[in-house]
């Protein structure tokens, strides 16, 4: 070991590197305070002995001067005095020595004190070593979970949320963040929406989030109702997530044809349906458990309606948001968010002024959670956007010329949603993808009044307001629930026409039929609410056939039309 000795005192200086260099110890000396500190960032020895009264700079500074330039290295320091005062012994310490000897020096002290540094010096060094082990591998795992939040990010990204009727923000506490939040425009030109909460944060609570967005985006995409979605991510994170994690979701479809929003919360904080003009704040509680943690057999959604216009706004949080601290360990809380809401319903972006709020609440208390928030206005139509088709057409068209055929009776009408088969299977023609929101929405059309007003025999003008629009959709689940008897028929004839093609379709279903004649020449929307204007827009033509029962509909297209 290398051993700096500093003491003004040759002989004693002399005898002291002796007894150390008999130990097989390296040793430097100095005569002078300054020459102790020169010598100390010059040798870089791993023990110094230093005198305490020596001319120029006294062991007092010499330690000083020592420690206040010393990196991580740890370096004891022995003093060597003839002092016996109590006080002068305990500036030893204070002024950064790690023991002291009396002189004279005695052998087997010194050695015996050496040895014992040298133990915990060794520590040390240990110690450090394994400190920077930690440390390259720490950054190597920091270096590996941006590169997988990269592709994570590619996967799971958040669609539509930089739209303009959208506000958010997210505050993970590490590089995966546990709050999931995601957006796609429906094919009928609505929004889907949906912000996800996985128990705890960082890389495991990132764990189901992939299979989570794949199966929004895809079965979004494909036109698949709320139920259908929510059952099928819950079948997937059930039979992959280890039990005890889970997902609080709240996910909402806005159709801004109809101006209504469907609603459903498992598990998450009530979320807050605003309506800016009146003032009225529907509080959206949860219903059910959180995905992953039924069974599928078990596992049942049913949604909520409400109107949903230009005034009228969706807020979902996290848990992380009301579950904040503050220094005196009180949380920000459900009570204070609303009472903060009511008090700034005019307020243009709602979601910034309540991050500022919590902020101001918690102060500079650590963060315990993700902290996420969404906020959604009235979104624009889309139902005349463009969607851009594949970059390669194959020169077989798929279901270009064909016909399809399908009959739904009461089990099936239950369960069973035909749409996003029936339009999967027309889109397998390519040059179809740019019209896919039009075809979506005609088959919605066509499909949920044969359904509501045929089979069930619903009335549109119940929907008006609200309660209406609660009892409307009970009705439907009630009357589908208790369904004896009933079909709807659908035939599909896709024919190519010129430099495009024809689809017609028809739909035959079992109910009493309606007043057709005075409905189209009235202008009338008592059909669905907004069926007949809608589809005489979209198509070529509208036929009625069997007082009402039977709707054939023709739409035409072209090639590369947009």
């Amino acid at each position: 070991m290398k051993i700096l000795i500093a003491d003004d005192n040759n002989v004693e200086r002399l005898i002291l590197a002796k007894v150390l260099e008999q130990s097989g110890h390296e040793v430097i000396q100095a005569a002078t305070g300054n020459q102790a500190v020169d010598f100390y960032f010059q040798h870089e020895p791993a023990l110094v002995f230093l005198d305490v009264l020596m001319p120029d700079l006294d062991g007092y500074d010499v330690a000083y001067a020592i420690k206040k330039k010393q990196d991580i290295r740890w370096v004891p320091i022995i003093f060597l005095t003839s002092l016996t005062d109590a006080y002068d012994l305990a500036k030893c310490i204070d002024c950064g020595g790690d023991d002291f000897v009396s002189k004279p020096i005695d052998q087997i002290i010194i050695k015996a004190k050496v040895n014992a540094f040298a133990r915990i010096s060794h520590l040390y060094e240990t110690i450090d070593n394994q400190k920077k082990e930690i440390q390259f591998h720490n950054d190597h795992l920091i270096q590996e979970q941006e590169a997988a939040k990269k592709i994570f990010n590619n996967i799971a990204h958040r669609g539509c949320l930089d739209a303009e009727n959208i506000n958010y923000h997210l505050s993970p506490m590490s590089i995966f963040n546990g709050d999931l939040m995601l957006a796609a425009e429906t094919p009928m030109g609505g929004m889907r929406l949906m912000l996800a909460d996985f128990t705890g944060h960082g890389l495991p609570a990132a764990i189901g989030a992939m299979p989570t967005s794949e199966i929004f985006y895809g079965m979004s995409k494909k036109g698949f109702s709320i139920p259908d979605m929510m059952v099928e991510m819950n079948t997937r994170l059930y039979s992959v997530l280890p039990r005890g994690i889970f997902c609080c979701v709240v996910i909402a479809d806005i159709d801004a044809l109809d101006k209504r929003i469907t609603i459903w919360n498992a598990g998450a904080p009530q979320a807050y349906l605003i309506n800016q003009d009146s003032g009225e704040i529907a509080l959206i509680h949860s219903t059910h458990l959180p995905l992953g943690v039924q069974s599928p057999q078990k596992f049942k959604v049913e949604p909520v309606v409400y109107p949903f216009s230009e005034s009228d706004r969706l807020l979902a949080i996290t848990d992380g948001i009301i579950e904040s601290v503050n220094h005196n360990s009180e949380m920000f809380g459900e009570e204070r968010m609303l009472d903060y809401i009511k008090s700034n319903l005019k307020n243009a972006n709602l979601c910034d002024s309540l991050i500022d709020e919590s902020i101001k609440f918690t102060g500079d208390a650590e963060q315990g959670d993700d902290l996420s928030l969404l906020e959604v206005g009235f979104p624009h139509h889309h139902l005349e956007q463009a969607y851009a088709s594949d970059s390669q057409v194959k020169e077989l068209t798929g279901t270009l010329d064909s016909k399809l055929g399908l009959c739904l009776r009461k089990i099936s009408l239950r369960k069973f949603d035909p749409i996003p088969l029936l339009l999967q299977t027309l889109l397998e023609c390519k040059e179809l993808t740019p019209h896919r929101s039009r075809i979506f929405t005609i088959l919605s059309e066509l499909f949920n009044n044969a359904l509501e007003h045929g089979v069930l025999g619903l009335d549109s003008a119940t929907k008006n307001g609200s309660e209406g629009f609660a009892t409307y959709y009970q009705q439907r689940i009630d009357g589908l629930a208790n369904l004896k008897e009933g079909f709807v028929q659908i035939e599909i004839d896709h024919k190519p026409v010129g430099d495009g093609g024809e689809i017609i379709f028809d739909f035959i279903d079992s109910g009493e039929g309606f007043d057709f004649q005075k409905a189209l020449a009235a202008g009338s929307k008592h059909y669905s609410g907004r069926g007949l204007p809608l589809l005489k827009d979209l198509c070529q033509s509208i036929e009625f056939f069997d007082d009402g029962r039977h709707v054939r509909v023709v739409y035409q297209w072209q090639a590369n039309s947009e």
